[in-house]
This record gives structure tokens, C-alpha cells and sequence, in this order.
């Protein structure tokens, strides 16, 4: 039975889908089915719909290995819907209890772990657009109510979005639960029923249950709708807070694109408002560990104390990631950026090299070669030129550092400690080792990628030049 196209419900959901575009034309389309009303009025709907929207439709349905028999007819419902409707269906079983002892984490957050991974698999294997969920107007109340009691700020005010980034969408958020199950009703459409949605042993279930009730008896009998709208205008106030945001994290960050690990200017980052720092961070944490990473207020805080501490203060978070201070920089550093990092500063032993033109010199982290150039030539961004005639000792080197290593950075031939001379460039320790320096005997001619010697540079009187290139791999920060 196709579904009315004047029904109350599907002018709704004809109204979100274009004011938010969540379903372009020819759009292959998965839908979330667990067999519920709510999924089984959505299924209906875009199945309906599919046609003069030209879409494709799918259906995924995860059987959370929890619910024993009810959840198995579950399954044979949704199988036989699907089949009778001519909708290709996947399915999976996943075992959420033992999920939720490996990741430490709920029952309810195990199984919507589980559930989106399992519609993204799908996704990337069957190559389709979007997953479309059926929350629904009433999800968005007690979504609103749990974040409210756990204590939040504008994101978590912000509920239950239209469309997510990864490609999620909500056709259904503006339809509230009594007009679904009226829908499925007027359609003659059967749908399961969940026997622990009565258990109030969980959160949810008692906000559902019994705290929204009685603020619809005693406080307000549109709650639910009341609180979406709030939801709404709250997510309208954090897409702008986020929109500056993102304009600003480009000019703090790391001028680098793609360097690794991301790192933030710490003095800038102390400058702006404490709401704009806090998304600053979570951009960067994002950034890092990927879109799906969530800060606790108590994380924010944590980085946010760094701020005033020294190089080498750091506080470790979940999944392995570490912020540290970094000679000015905030770091954020993944577990992989960590062991590379560490497995750099172990087995940078000494590396040499007899310099001659048109070779290349290989480090962890650089390819370098020389050759010959005129002064004043226009050079490129990854190439330093210095006076050929100024080199006393033509038995040069490419090496990396050594100890005791000094450069001469002032006029009159003055040298300096390299490592100072890296310590005030902000040098990580761990890369250090890494860079080439090109010798002459004892003497440093240049640190590559960042300083010529003062005895070696270019002056008016010169007439002929060596000209180091460089390329970084992978070079990060």
C-alpha cells in the first residue's frame, strides 16, 4: 500500500527533506529498520516516495544479540516487510553486551555504536549516499532532557541534528510519536514492539516514561515539541559559533597543511573567548582522532589548564590521544604520532654523507641535493643558497647533528649552541636528530630548511652559489 500523499505526516516529512536537502535526486538511500513504528512509518514513506523523488532504496537491520527470542522475530518481520516490499535488505548480528565491556561504555551507547557502524559498512561496500534514521520528535525531547541533567552547553542543547557530516539525516525529527503510530494506523501498517521501552532500569526509559509526562501533565503538555524547537535554535546559534570558529582555527593552526600532529599557537589560542577556545579545541581533537571524538567538559578543562603551564606538561585523554605543550604550540598527539615519534628519537643514529652535486641525501624526514646556482637567482620555497667561494674545506658533508655541534649566527663569526639555536626555533626533541645540516670539517654551513650561516651567506661580492633543495616526508610539525 503506497503511502497519501496528503497525509499530515508525509507533508512533514516532504518539508524537512527539502528544507534541509537531506535527500538529493538519485540519492541511494539506506534506511535504519528495527521494526518499530517509528522505522516501519519512515521505511514507508521514502519507499513511497522513492519514485517521484528518484531515489533508491535500502534497508539495514542489526540484531543486537540481546532481547533473545522477540529480537529473532524482529528480524523475521523486518525480513518478510522488506521482501514484500521489494527493498534489498542487510543485516547483521553483533554481540552489543560484549561491545559494551570492550569499549567501556553502556548498553545503549554499545548498540548505536554498533548500528552505525554497521549502516556505514553497508554504505561503503553497496557505494550509497545516505543513512536516513527515524528519530523522531520525541527522541529529540528526551535526548534534550538526559544532556539538561547531565549539565551541557549550546552543542549538547543543540540535540538530535537534521544531518550530521558523516552523511546521516533525519527525515522524521519534526514528527512527533503519537502522529507516527496514527500514521501506521491510517496505513494499516503492523510494526514490533519493543518489551524494554517499559523497563525503566535505563535513563532513557524513565525520561520517557515518567519524567516527560508528568511535565506534560504538570508543566507544559507540549514539552516535546517545546524542546525542539529550543533544540533547533540552539543548533542555529552553534552552526554560527562554529562557522567562526573554523575561520579562526585556520589562522591559529599550524601553518603547515596536513602537518602532524596538530598543534594550536598557544598565545593566540589564550586571546579568544572561553566558548570560541573550547570549540577551537574540539576542532583540533576532531581533527586528530576523527570525526566521531567526543570531549567531556572535564577534558576541555584539563587542555584549557595547559595554557599556563611549560613545555612538556601534557594530560592524556581517551582513545590514547595527548595534548602537550610544545615550545609554544598545543599539541595533539594520536598514539600512532606518539610511537613514530618515539621510535624516531631511538633509532636516529648517525647519519653522513660525502656531498657531491645532483645526489640525494636521504633522512627520516628530508631528501636533499646540491647544485651549483648564481646569486640572486629566484629560488624556490624548499631551496637556501649560500656563497660557494666563502667554503675554506671542499670536503663537505651532509649529516645530521652532533654533539657539540655550534653555528655561527651573528656577523662578526660568533657561534652559538645548535641545540640552543633549535631550542629557540621550537624544534620538537624528537626531530631534532632528523634534520641534515650541511658541514664543512667541524664548521655548520647550514641547518637545512632554516638557517644559512652568517660566514656563508650571500653578500654583493658573490658570484657564485650552492643551492640546497629539500623535500619533507612526511614531515609534520
Amino acid at each position: 500500500m503506497q503511502c497519501d500523499i496528503n497525509h499530515k505526516v508525509v507533508k512533514k516529512v516532504q518539508k524537512t527533506i527539502s528544507r534541509y536537502q537531506l535527500l538529493p535526486s538519485g540519492s541511494r538511500v539506506l534506511v535504519g529498520i528495527s521494526g518499530g513504528a517509528d522505522s516501519v512509518c519512515l521505511l514507508h514513506i521514502l519507499y513511497s516516495l522513492a519514485e517521484e523523488m528518484k531515489l533508491k532504496i535500502y534497508a539495514a537491520h542489526l540484531h543486537h544479540g540481546i532481547r533473545g527470542k522477540e529480537a529473532d522475530k524482529d528480524v523475521a518481520f523486518v525480513q518478510n516487510l522488506c521482501q514484500k516490499w521489494q527493498i534489498p535488505l542487510f543485516m547483521q548480528k553483533t554481540d552489543v553486551p560484549m561491545l559494551a565491556q570492550e569499549e567501556k561504555v553502556s548498553l545503549e551507547t554499545a548498540g548505536r555504536l554498533a548500528r552505525y557502524r554497521f549502516f556505514h559498512q553497508v554504505c561503503e561496500e553497496q557505494k550509497l549516499d545516505v543513512i536516513a534514521t527515524a528519530h523522531n520528535q520525541n527522541d529529540q525531547a528526551e535526548t534534550m532532557l538526559m544532556r539538561i541533567l547531565r549539565g551541557t552547553g549550546i552543542d549538547g542543547l543543540s540535540g538530535i541534528r537534521f544531518q550530521r557530516v558523516d552523511g546521516v539525516v533525519r527525515p522524521l525529527l519534526d514528527v512527533s510519536r503519537s502522529e507516527i503510530e496514527q500514521y501506521c494506523s491510517d496505513m494499516s501498517l503492523k510494526y514490533c514492539l519493543d518489551s524494554t521501552n517499559g523497563e525503566n532500569s535505563y535513563t532513557r526509559n524513565r525520561i520517557r516514561n515518567v519524567l516527560i509526562p508528568m511535565l506534560e501533565e504538570q508543566f507544559n503538555p507540549r514539552i516535546s515539541e517545546t524542546l525542539s524547537r529550543m533544540a533547533q535554535n540552539m543548533a542555529e546559534d552553534g552552526d554560527f559559533l562554529d562557522h567562526y570558529a573554523q575561520r579562526l582555527y585556520r589562522r591559529i593552526n599550524h601553518p603547515k597543511p596536513k602537518a602532524r600532529p596538530i598543534v594550536l599557537d598557544i598565545a593566540s589560542l589564550g586571546m579568544v573567548e572561553p566558548s570560541i577556545k573550547t570549540r577551537l579545541i574540539r576542532i583540533a581533537a576532531k581533527e586528530a582522532m576523527g570525526t566521531d571524538y567526543y570531549l567531556e567538559h572535564r577534558h576541555i578543562e584539563a587542555i584549557k589548564a595547559l595554557l599556563d603551564k611549560e613545555t612538556g606538561a601534557c594530560t592524556e585523554l581517551p582513545n590514547g590521544l595527548t595534548v602537550a605543550v610544545r615550545y609554544g604550540w598545543l599539541a595533539f598527539e594520536t598514539p600512532q604520532e606518539i610511537n613514530k615519534q618515539q621510535a624516531q628519537k631511538e633509532c636516529c643514529g648517525e647519519i653522513q654523507y660525502e656531498a657531491e652535486t645532483g645526489k640525494i641525501f636521504d633522512f627520516p624526514e628530508y631528501a636533499v641535493t646540491l647544485k651549483m646556482g648564481v646569486p640572486g637567482e629566484k629560488l624556490k620555497k624548499n631551496e637556501m643558497i649560500l656563497d660557494y667561494d666563502k667554503i675554506k674545506n671542499f670536503t663537505l658533508t651532509v649529516r645530521n647533528r652532533r654533539r657539540g655541534d655550534r653555528i655561527a649566527v651573528y656577523r662578526d663569526g660568533k657561534t652559538r649552541k645548535l641545540k640552543d639555536f633549535m631550542i629557540d626555533l621550537k624544534i620538537p626533541v624528537w626531530k631534532r636528530g632528523n634534520i641534515p645540516l650541511l658541514c664543512s670539517e667541524n664548521s655548520v654551513l647550514a641547518v637545512v630548511g632554516y638557517r644559512i650561516a652568517e660566514p656563508y651567506k650571500i653578500d654583493e661580492n658573490s658570484k657564485r652559489g650552492l643551492v640546497i633543495s629539500y623535500d619533507t616526508i612526511d614531515a609534520g610539525w
